[in-house]
């Protein structure tokens, strides 16, 4: 340590001795008094007599007795920010420390020491721990070792502004740094789809080969192949090979899909992120603001000003009480935390900056939130986040209408309409006319199995005042021949013989926006089950219904069927007594009783007690007496079935008592 001391000393640079690993508890604590260090440099003799001692590590001195700042970065995510944004400065003498990292320069000027987000500048009264040094079993080094780089009064100015003030709107716009353009795809591909599914990986990986410079072409070619080959998960309807393909070119074409006057985006807003705000808040600012400034090219974790913000939103007709609703009113927090994080700035200049705070402050700054914060305050997943347009931000309406037609674009989903409704946070009659307008078609689906008599009891049976139809399900032969799929037609058309006599339901409409022709009507295979929950569900949407409705009337069924009790017999033997049966002292006679048969083969039953079984045993002989307990599983399925339905949980319920009537 005292050979690399007294080089610095060579250099002009005031050094002073730490305790290092000498002293666990305080290891960057100097070992010397050093304020007076903090005006001259130790001559060669003091520094002698300072290194002699428990010295074990090398602290420099900042401020103009140096003629340095020292910039220190707490983690590695925000150095990694600054060499992103900043990549002049970042090419300056740069230190490894134990969690993230020094970074040097040279100055003249009078840089007070102060905290910042993610870290601190290091000037005046103030040290850091210098390499070879060891700290906690750490050893810092040099990971850039160019010459530090010297600032004068503007360059300064321009240091400090990046982590306190650095308007956003001052960066280049529509600059997107690459991680790199040589990406594999297929291994992106692969990675993806068994965790977000295949579509969603097939529009992140085109989205990735695009902000990598890959053509659309290129990127089609080698996707189209990936996602033909990639396996279907269990469950799902099986394409052909010129569906999957279709399928590819529509969401390469979706990722690469820009307007010719919209920016590169710096981030993107994920597509959970919009939907939370839009259900929520039931407003769109707050999601269109973000999305303004991530079109705008306003790089996350930078600062903005509320007069900035307020100027950007009326290029794109969001008023200025909007803005600040979406920045400090009742829009700007979710569940107690800032969706846009803010920050109180003293002085902004260098002359007036102190390093203690003192007094009201004079400005209130904004960050732009990255899409990890965003996930992190909404509690939300990552996902996909599909492109708006600068005219698709003009209005709510536009806005809300954007984000439906991407979604279709992308997936061709197979949803209800009250789901997307909610995605988007507008009624079912709104989507119907957003259908309209975009020219979205619809592919009906039927889901069919044969009726059989041990299936019937997945028919209803007609009540009293009901309609003479049954509405989205039917019965139909093999002939065309249609009817009501009401428990007695079916059983009247089983006992006369009508032909492939089939229970058909329709099922969710699959959406889409292909110019090609799509087929009208789609059939497909159902189980019984299904189209149990499908029936109960659709009647409880019946006008004047309540949403429990049909799960009340599938357990009063459920409960009748219980109610026939069936007995399960099991042969008692001597040892086996106590263990099925309580003592004496408890009757069992509630849930079962002893049964055996006489010299002449006539029924006995006994009550359940052990004392009478052994009796029992030593006069029908041992082996012929029979424990007769009552079936409690489907007391027990109306049990659990009750309390979903009570909780709420519509679709667990029909499933527990789906088996009752298989």
């Amino acid at each position: 340590m005292l050979k690399r001391a007294l080089e610095l000393t060579r250099f002009g640079i005031s050094v002073i001795p730490v305790h290092g690993d000498s002293a666990p508890k305080e290891p960057k604590k100097p070992t010397i008094r050093w304020r007076t260090y903090q005006k001259r440099i130790m001559r060669e003799s003091e520094l002698k007599g300072a290194f002699a001692g428990d010295a074990r590590a090398l602290g420099v001195i900042c401020g103009r007795v140096s003629g340095l700042v020292v910039v220190d970065f707490d983690d590695h995510l925000r150095y990694r920010r600054f060499c992103r944004h900043r990549p002049d400065l970042a090419e300056s003498y740069t230190v490894k420390t134990r969690r993230g990292y020094h970074v040097y320069f040279r100055t003249s000027e009078k840089v007070p020491s102060h905290q910042f987000d993610g870290g601190d500048i290091k000037g005046e009264r103030s040290y850091v721990v210098a390499p070879p040094s060891v700290i906690a079993g750490f050893q810092y080094r040099r990971v850039n070792r160019q010459d530090a780089i010297k600032l004068d009064r503007s360059g300064i100015d321009a240091l400090l502004n990046h982590f306190h003030v650095n308007a956003a709107v001052n960066l280049l716009p529509g600059k997107r740094v690459r991680e790199g353009d040589d990406i594999d795809l297929g291994a992106m591909y692969q990675r993806l789809a068994p965790r977000i599914g295949r579509n969603n990986a097939l529009y992140r990986t085109a989205s990735a080969a695009r902000d990598s410079g890959i053509s659309k072409s290129d990127a089609e070619r080698q996707l189209s192949v990936l996602h033909v080959q990639e396996r279907e998960p269990s469950g799902h309807r099986p394409e052909s090979r010129v569906e999957r393909m279709r399928e590819a070119e529509r969401s390469v074409s979706s990722a690469y899909h820009a307007s010719g006057n919209e920016r590169r985006h710096g981030e993107a807003v994920p597509n959970s992120v919009r939907e939370k705000l839009l259900q929520e808040q039931r407003s769109s600012v707050v999601a269109r603001l973000l999305d303004i400034m991530m079109l705008e090219g306003w790089q996350p974790e930078s600062y903005f000003t509320m007069v900035e913000a307020i100027k950007l939103g009326c290029r794109y007709r969001l008023n200025r009480k909007s803005v600040m609703q979406s920045l400090t009113g009742e829009l700007s927090t979710f569940n107690g935390r800032h969706i846009i994080a803010r920050r109180y700035v003293e002085y902004l200049d260098i002359r007036g900056l102190k390093s203690r705070k003192r007094g009201r402050p004079v400005d209130l700054l904004f960050q732009v939130p990255s899409p990890g914060r965003l996930l992190w305050v909404l509690n939300v997943d990552l996902t996909p986040s599909d492109r708006v347009t600068a005219e698709d931000l003009k209005s709510s309406h536009a806005y809300r209408r954007a984000l439906h037609r991407e979604y279709i674009r992308r997936l061709s989903p197979q949803l209800p309409m009250k789901f997307m409704a909610e995605r988007v946070g507008v009624s079912p009659r709104t989507v119907r006319r957003y259908n309209r307008t975009l020219g979205v078609k619809a592919t009906v689906c039927v889901g069919r199995f044969a009726l059989t008599w041990d299936r019937l009891g997945c028919l209803p049976r007609r009540r009293s005042g009901a309609r003479g139809i049954t509405a989205g399900y039917w019965l139909e032969s093999d002939d065309g021949y249609r009817a009501p799929a009401w428990r007695h037609i079916g059983s009247t058309l089983l006992r006369r013989g009508e032909p492939g006599l089939q229970v058909c339901a329709q099922r969710t409409c699959v959406w889409s926006l292909s110019p090609e022709p799509v087929r009208p009507i789609r059939y497909g295979k159902m189980s019984p089950k299904e189209f149990l929950q499908l029936r109960l569900l659709r009647d409880g949407l019946e006008p004047g219904a309540s949403a429990l409705e049909p799960v009340r009337r599938v357990l009063e069924q459920a409960k009748s069927l219980a109610a026939k009790v069936r007995y399960e017999k099991m042969r008692l033997f001597y040892d086996s007594v106590s263990a099925r049966i309580a003592d004496d002292k408890v009757a069992e006679t509630i849930g079962g009783y002893l049964w055996a048969l006489d010299e002449r083969g006539v029924e006995v039953r006994r009550p359940a007690r052990r004392g009478v079984a052994y009796r029992m045993l030593k006069e029908f002989g041992n082996g012929n007496v029979f424990l007769a307990l009552r079936d409690s599983y489907r007391d027990l399925l109306v049990t659990l079935a009750s309390h979903a339905a009570r909780g709420g949980k519509t679709a667990t319920s029909l499933e527990l008592v789906a088996p009752l009537f298989a």
